[in-house]
């Protein structure tokens, strides 16, 4: 059994609950239809069940909108989609200056994990919900673009995280030991029973758990089975 470490993106690895407003600040502003109020604390109370960009359509939408408690239960409309290919439309105009991922700091954690993803790249894998170039071209400003990324549009596809994951055969018995850090408790829920250790992160968008973990304690974990993994790796 060999292991494997699965990151979530947004709150774990970088901040990107700034640049996520910023977006959808670019898209909306001036539009009829939608609100022109959004407060950064409400972005951010709202931000917290947010797993598509569809869903930012629901908080600024004057004609759509509903509470962020009821957003799992809302199936999309055209309108939605509409308002999602914007929102990446909006980012991509962000994207074009170079200088861009400065809006969206890297945490702790990702400076504490940064060597580590260069020396044993196929050890670890992102899986998130924001699109994968954005990712990509995040890391490659830390000179990290280096493991594999599964994105929305890889959830879009299969469904879920957890389906990403069992498409990936991250799940099957006796082949990986996965740990999964994420920040969100919703986005480990799945993954309770499915993989050795789901870790949630005391660092990010959602309410900390008596179970959370600080980033001292999540590298902690990764570098000791890291250790244990190339020592077994060595004596084969």
């Amino acid at each position: 059994m060999d292991v494997k470490f699965v990151l979530d993106f947004d709150g774990v690895l970088f901040n990107s609950a700034f640049e996520a407003f910023t977006v959808a600040n670019r898209a909306t502003t001036g539009r009829d239809g939608f609100r022109q109020d959004i407060a950064y604390e409400e972005f951010l109370a709202y931000r917290a069940v947010v797993t598509d960009a569809w869903h930012y359509n629901r908080l600024y939408s004057t004609a759509q909108a509903v509470p962020a408690a009821a957003l799992r239960e809302v199936e999309p409309t055209d309108a939605d989609w509409a308002f999602a290919r914007d929102f990446f439309a909006a980012r991509a105009e962000i994207m074009a200056d170079p200088e861009w991922p400065k809006v969206m700091p890297a945490y702790d954690f990702f400076f504490l994990l940064k060597p580590l993803l260069q020396q044993y790249p196929d050890r670890f894998a992102i899986l998130s919900t924001r699109n994968i170039q954005s990712i990509r071209e995040t890391l490659a400003f830390h000179d990290a673009d280096v493991v594999r990324v599964f994105g929305q549009e890889d959830i879009r596809r299969l469904g879920s995280k957890l389906a990403v994951a069992k498409h990936e055969h991250w799940l099957d018995r006796g082949k990986w030991l996965i740990v999964y850090v994420d920040d969100m408790n919703s986005h480990l829920e799945p993954f309770e029973g499915q993989i050795h250790l789901p870790l949630h992160a005391n660092w990010g968008y959602d309410h900390v758990t008596l179970g959370s973990l600080s980033a001292n304690q999540v590298h902690t974990i990764i570098s000791s089975l890291l250790n244990i993994a190339e020592r077994a790796a060595d004596e084969v």
